[in-house]
């Protein structure tokens, strides 16, 4: 059996204290907010079906660029 060859995928999933990552769209950090409950997108990024970064976005960034890697899934344990 052949496997399919490896894609981008994309996550959406709360940003967690400590977040040291910065936005791959406006540059800006992706920052922890207790009153706010923002979101993160996530890709891993394959190109040519090899894995090439990680990616982070704010939610809002993400969909302001036209989701780039498709929608964001939404782990069932998350919500």
């Amino acid at each position: 059996m052949t496997e399919a060859p490896a894609s981008t995928r994309v996550v959406l999933r709360p940003i967690e204290p400590g977040s040291q990552v910065i936005c791959a769209s406006c540059a800006r950090p992706i920052k922890f907010s207790a009153k706010s409950k923002a979101r993160q997108v996530i890709a891993n990024v394959y190109e040519n079906g090899t894995w090439q970064r990680v990616e982070h976005y704010h939610e809002e960034c993400y969909i302001a660029l036209g989701e780039p890697y498709g929608e964001a899934a939404s782990p069932e344990w998350r919500r």
